[in-house]
């Protein structure tokens, strides 16, 4: 039996309206100040040799020893310019997947080429590339699902001959993650969440067990086997224990407080935490219910607020691709406590009678101010930015209000309601 979010988890009700943090966390490479051939970044890898590569929609780039290269398509080996993803092999090979020009795979420069002529793959667009622990190579398309295990090719797709008879719900696979124990989740857009072993298949949609959403664009299997999807309209979704019904967790705007629905990729650190990102509201930093940070534009400097593709590097430095360029983040600069970088949390929201409100500060002392809906401030005073405070509601008008705290660096504002 699948448990739904709503039924088993308390749900804190959060709007952050603004997270002002006047800093530049950022460095950024665009195609002015690095010479990057295009500001829209579509996949980022490191290499064993620590090597950043980046796919743009117009060619290969370089990171190496503080400077940037690029390699294009008749000028290299690169087979098409429109790069969609980039995975790393366990003999570090580059594998550069595109849009209509199949996959080139670069061995200490030296290029191959997989395509619809020399494999099964019925099209030479590509969406991801993942090589799981056995050394097997999946390449996720909109026509299906194919698998190299060094023995023979599988396709798995929504027809007959789809591999095992395993029949997936429909062909158009975004992503996909492997377990060690051989269990591949495979994230489909519009045809819900498949699992594939050896021996066993299943798939959730909407319709046959109440799934979230139908769509993802990412997935992503933590240290516990545990699957996390980046859906396009349905948030984060958290399929947890066993994937033969285990329970599914839904974090969005209304269950979590996220500034955006809309999720484009999902990386997860050492830490365990969930990185985000999102159509327009930057990077979401997730750590689990009530405890989540906004890195975007107007807070840290990053140079677009929609984030296509996340990669935490060996080293803990986030890179983020954006359609703006390319960003980079030193941990080095205060990720590791990131108290400047946390939001605050206020529930129950709506309440009729206390609110409960953790300021996302790490100061001893922050003000505080309620504000009504014509702007008049009807609550004031001080609080810890180490603790949780209580607000008295019960004595104002039913209505939303604004919660602001203010510290040295910045002011937060919360949207409150009461009801």
């Amino acid at each position: 039996m699948i448990v739904r979010w709503g039924m088993r988890c308390l749900i804190v009700f959060l709007t952050t309206v603004a997270c002002e943090l006047h800093a530049q966390l950022w460095e950024i490479y665009d195609m002015s100040t690095a010479g990057l051939p295009s500001n829209t970044i579509n996949d980022i890898v490191q290499d064993q040799d620590g090597v950043i590569w980046v796919g743009t929609d117009w060619g290969l780039c370089r990171y190496a020893d503080g400077a940037w290269s690029v390699q294009q398509a008749g000028a290299s080996g690169l087979s098409g310019n429109e790069v969609t993803c980039l995975a790393v092999d366990s003999a570090n090979r580059l594998w550069v997947g595109t849009n209509v020009n199949g996959i080139s795979i670069m061995d200490d420069g030296d290029w191959t080429y997989l395509n619809n002529g020399n494999s099964p793959i019925a099209t030479e667009g590509v969406k991801h590339i993942h090589h799981d622990h056995r050394g097997w190579v999946w390449v996720s398309t909109e026509l299906g699902l194919y698998c190299l295990t060094g023995e023979e090719w599988r396709r798995y797709d929504n027809t007959p001959e789809s591999y095992g008879g395993f029949t997936l719900f429909g062909p158009n696979v975004r992503a996909v993650d492997v377990r060690e124990d051989g269990l591949v989740a495979v994230a489909t857009m519009n045809a819900g969440l498949t699992y594939i072993t050896e021996t066993e298949f299943i798939f959730y949609t909407a319709a046959n067990s109440g799934f979230p959403d139908n769509s993802m664009n990412d997935v992503a299997i933590d240290a516990n086997g545990d699957r996390w999807l980046a859906c396009p309209s349905g948030g984060l979704i958290w399929h947890a224990t066993s994937f033969l019904g285990g329970p599914i967790f839904q974090y969005n705007t209304l269950t979590a407080g996220f500034p955006n629905n809309t999720m484009l990729c999902i990386d997860i650190d050492d830490m365990g935490r969930k990185l985000l990102g999102s159509e327009n509201s930057g990077i979401i930093i997730f750590e689990g219910l009530g405890s989540f940070s906004v890195m975007n534009q107007a807070n840290s400097g990053l140079p677009s607020d929609q984030v296509r593709c996340l990669m935490v590097d060996s080293a803990g430095v986030i890179w983020a691709g954006t359609n703006a360029g390319v960003a980079r983040f030193d941990p080095g600069t205060g990720l590791i406590d990131r108290s400047i970088l946390k939001c605050g949390i206020a529930y129950p929201n709506p309440t009729s009678d206390v609110l409960h409100v953790q300021p996302g500060v790490a100061e001893s002392l922050v003000q505080w101010q309620l504000i009504d809906d014509l702007g008049r401030v009807v609550r004031h005073g001080m609080a810890s930015g180490h603790a949780t405070f209580s607000l008295e509601m019960y004595s104002l008008s039913s209505g939303p209000y604004l919660l602001r705290l203010l510290s040295t660096d910045r002011t937060e504002t919360l949207r409150v309601v009461r009801n």
